[in-house]
């Protein structure tokens, strides 16, 4: 893939990724944490189609780009959102390089998703100095569902769109 292809399809990514953070941010939650982390989808595509360095530039732009839409760049909420994104995209990498026959599409997913909620947990306890460990058990049953979801819609997309971007081997090789 020539380096303006990639450029743009990494644009396009973040684009996605930071529509599908904005949508899911208009949505009602229960709870902060309760949310199934749909621009984690684009992430893993990214990861599993274009590679490791290009999963985190999408997980890293769409925390910028959104903390500066939304209002919160720097702040609390955008600590969360930066250190969920990069962590659950170096989690799914990880998984994907080292454990992916086992664990598929929909396994690399929920590991990023325990990655990412993980990350938080340890963020807001850092930030607020509160004993947020309570919160452990939480965010991992949290991380399975949305993990679920997001691997599903992951693979879906992968099979529809990946061929046009990469292959799942030669992203991680």
């Amino acid at each position: 893939m020539s380096a303006a292809r990639k450029l743009a399809t990494v644009g396009m990514l973040v684009g996605v990724s930071l529509a599908l953070h904005v949508a899911e941010s208009l949505l009602p939650s229960p709870l902060p944490f309760l949310k199934v982390g749909l621009s984690n989808i684009v992430t893993l595509f990214a990861l599993l189609t274009m590679g490791v360095r290009e999963a985190v530039v999408v997980a890293v732009a769409r925390a910028v780009l959104a903390s500066l839409i939304t209002g919160t760049f720097g702040g609390p909420a955008f600590a969360l959102s930066v250190s969920g994104g990069l962590s659950a995209a170096l989690g799914m990498s990880a998984a994907a390089r080292w454990a992916a026959p086992p664990l598929g599409v929909v396994g690399v997913s929920v590991v990023g998703a325990a990655c990412h909620n993980l990350a938080q947990v340890a963020v807001v306890s850092r930030l607020f100095a509160g004993a947020v460990t309570m919160l452990v058990p939480a965010a991992l049953f949290v991380s399975a569902g949305a993990g679920l979801a997001t691997g599903l819609a992951a693979k879906l997309a992968m099979d529809r769109f990946g061929h046009h971007v990469g292959t799942w081997r030669s992203a991680l090789a």
